[in-house]
């Protein structure tokens, strides 16, 4: 007896280890055509699109970044009170309810955003770019719900199918106006108001199971509603206080320079976060796991995931010149601004650690309200640093070296809590990654040539013989 149910607990560790994987390929696979989609996008779009209608499409996107919030946490409390159960254990009767009433919260939110524009931003410009936005809400949001419920009930392949759709469809509707001819903002923006149609379709089909017209009467719905929404809304402020991290200095940069030079340094933000597919590509699938953990395993999982993470992205680093030297040639309008990628390269290393490890943590520990609280922090910080290089000084350098500062500071004080939770010693592993990334940003600012690559390549091998122990720690648990 004792022996086939260990070996009953053996094949269902192996089945369940392959579903991760699984999962994992899925996800990763899908991110890796997104970041190709994004790449194709960074080398094409901005070439052949005037300077002044990229800056549109940047400043859309940067608009458009924040749509998501717009359900005010609803969508977020679902995702956490749900987070576990197969799709078969949702009620449709509940969940069309629920998704009735964000769709109206939208076209509500909608309608008041118009009247806000007319009323609040003088800008012709910024005010139609403001509206083609705002004009989308409802399906993003629509999407988003539809996206969490593949996630929360592990369907990770439908969920990866909609994510490649969208990324697609927009990559060849872009791509044939702009070989027609039709080079302007307009047209981008046609080609994702169809795409996010289009996905808001192929979601309705994935989730037929759960609409149905027996949605049950109002008190029932606001009565789910408001479960959803206490449960949600520290998530989703937690959230938006991390976009505003940057969001603050790049809606500074917006107000005080011209939309072409917010679309120059918004292109250089872009290349620098493509690693961030990755990662997100990841933590989509670790979510619901670490849920399912063991508590006393966490502490030794965070270790492992934070070396690799270090490991990887410093040696992704080492490729930033010949990156840059490439891109100089390709895009020659913006050449100047690519020397920003020195100062946000290092960017992607501090968000991943947040994105990945330290926020998946937080929220399956059920931590909202800590997230909030760093998050919190970290605007104030950015608010203080915004308004002295921006209004103050007027000084753009000064502006973006602050993007690296703020991310920096939130990473490490997060890491400060987390340390504190998990009883990790960490003080030493942040010090020497900092001194990695002063390494990198000093020497790609002052030297600009391959000998800054020469530098930190060096920087980086002493960094891995200094750590060589953890390093081959990670490997022996990865053969096993």
């Amino acid at each position: 007896m004792g022996k086939n149910y260990s070996k009953l607990c053996g094949v269902l560790l192996i089945m369940s280890l392959r579903q991760v994987v699984k999962n994992i390929s899925y996800s990763f696979g899908a991110n890796i055509i997104s970041l190709g989609v994004s790449v194709l996008m960074v080398m094409f779009v901005p070439k052949l699109l005037p300077v002044e209608d990229y800056g549109k499409w940047q400043l859309f996107l940067f608009y458009f970044s924040y749509l998501g919030f717009l359900h005010f946490g609803w969508e977020d409390g679902i995702y956490l009170r749900y987070a576990g159960k197969t799709f078969e254990e949702l009620n449709p009767r509940v969940f069309s309810g629920q998704f009735l009433g964000i769709i109206v919260l939208q076209l509500a939110v909608t309608g008041l955003a118009f009247l806000f524009s007319h009323f609040f931003i003088t800008d012709p410009i910024k005010e139609t770019v403001f509206l083609c936005a705002i004009s989308l809400a409802v399906f993003v949001n629509f999407n988003t719900g539809c996206n969490f419920i593949m996630q929360i009930t592990n369907r990770i392949k439908d969920y990866a199918r909609l994510i490649l759709a969208d990324r697609i469809i927009l990559l060849i509707l872009v791509f044939s106006f702009l070989l027609i001819g039709f080079e302007q903002f307009k047209y981008m923006y046609i080609a994702k108001l169809v795409s996010m149609m289009a996905v808001s379709v192929l979601c309705f089909y994935e989730c037929r199971r759960l609409w149905t017209t027996h949605i049950g009467n109002f008190h029932d719905i606001c009565h789910e509603a408001g479960l959803n929404l206490e449960v949600g809304i520290k998530l989703m402020f937690a959230n938006i206080a991390s976009m505003l991290i940057i969001g603050i200095v790049r809606y500074g940069i917006s107000i005080g320079w011209d939309v072409s030079t917010f679309g120059k340094v918004s292109l250089t933000l872009g290349i620098s976060n493509f690693l961030m597919i990755f990662i997100n590509s990841v933590s989509v699938v670790f979510f619901p796991i670490l849920k399912r953990m063991d508590k006393q395993r966490l502490p030794e999982m965070y270790m492992q995931i934070r070396t690799i993470l270090a490991c990887v992205l410093f040696f992704m680093l080492i490729f930033y010149y010949p990156i840059k030297e490439i891109l100089s040639w390709w895009l020659p309008k913006y050449a100047d601004s690519l020397i920003y990628m020195s100062v946000l390269f290092p960017v992607c290393l501090f968000e991943s650690k947040v994105s990945l490890l330290i926020n998946t943590y937080l929220k399956s520990l059920r931590k909202e309200a800590l997230m909030l609280k760093i998050n919190l922090i970290s605007v104030g910080v950015a608010a203080i640093v915004t308004f002295l290089t921006i209004e103050v000084l007027h000084n753009l350098n000064a502006a973006v070296f602050s993007i690296v500062f703020l991310y920096a500071f939130r990473c490490e004080m997060a890491e400060h809590y987390m340390g504190h939770i998990l009883q990790l010693k960490l003080k030493k592993a942040i010090l020497a990654e900092l001194f990695m990334a002063t390494i990198f940003i000093t020497t790609s600012v002052l030297l600009d040539s391959w000998l800054c690559t020469i530098i930190y390549a060096v920087a980086y091998l002493g960094y891995m013989i200094a750590n060589k122990n953890r390093v081959v720690a990670v490997k022996r648990m990865m053969r096993r």
